[in-house]
């Protein structure tokens, strides 16, 4: 029987991660950001049907080639509700801060996500859990054996709580009482840099378990 796999691709802003996780050549792309060619060469080399685009969060680096990926699969997008807004507001999803020549304008997500909802998508189960604190909407999805946490937490550290919407007591809380509750062998995949596991970062104790 078939796996489930997740294939990291490194972005062209700010090193962000999209991923494609896949099963039976069905697919779904999680965090589409800056380099839709990459996204699409990458998706002809597994040989896998996109099916969904799945947002962990609205932060600009995360969303840059949305509407690319959308368009050209012809597929929805989820999101959570917290931050359904944020896909047409260069305020809320970090574009103004930043100063983006570009800023990503986007149409409303199709879907928004029921917190703590187990969903099935193109052949594959996974949990949404609520994750916020970097962003108010941020969810992470776990799908058993690994879990996609977008910005809440990084291997050796989490992510920034100095921004539009962010909370630090939310994002403490995210990381404490949701992420490190879970089994320490899971793999955790981040919107930056490396993966990681729950149980060598619940060791770390970087966030004050």
């Amino acid at each position: 029987m078939a796996k489930t796999e997740i294939k990291r691709i490194v972005m062209d802003m700010v090193d962000e991660n999209c991923y494609i996780i896949y099963k039976d050549r069905r697919g779904i792309i999680v965090d589409p950001g800056a380099g839709f060619e990459k996204i699409k060469k990458s998706v002809e080399e597994l040989g896998v049907k996109i099916e969904a685009i799945l947002l962990t969060h609205a932060h600009f680096d995360h969303i840059m080639s949305l509407d690319e990926c959308r368009k050209y699969y012809d597929i929805p997008v989820y999101i959570s509700d917290h931050e359904k807004d944020w896909l047409s507001n260069p305020d809320f999803n970090g574009s103004t801060a930043f100063r983006l020549r570009k800023p990503p304008m986007t149409n409303e997500a199709e879907f928004e996500f029921e917190e703590n909802k187990k969903y099935e998508l193109a052949g594959m189960t996974f949990t949404v859990l609520p994750t916020p604190g970097h962003s108010p909407g941020g969810v992470s999805f776990d799908f058993g054996k690994f879990i996609v946490v977008g910005d809440a937490l990084f291997r050796g550290g989490y992510g920034r709580y100095d921004l539009y919407g962010s909370d630090f007591a939310a994002l403490k809380n995210s990381i404490r009482n949701v992420l490190f509750k879970l089994e320490g062998t899971k793999i955790v995949y981040p919107g930056h840099g490396d993966s990681t596991t729950i149980e060598r970062e619940r060791d770390l104790n970087l966030i004050g378990y």
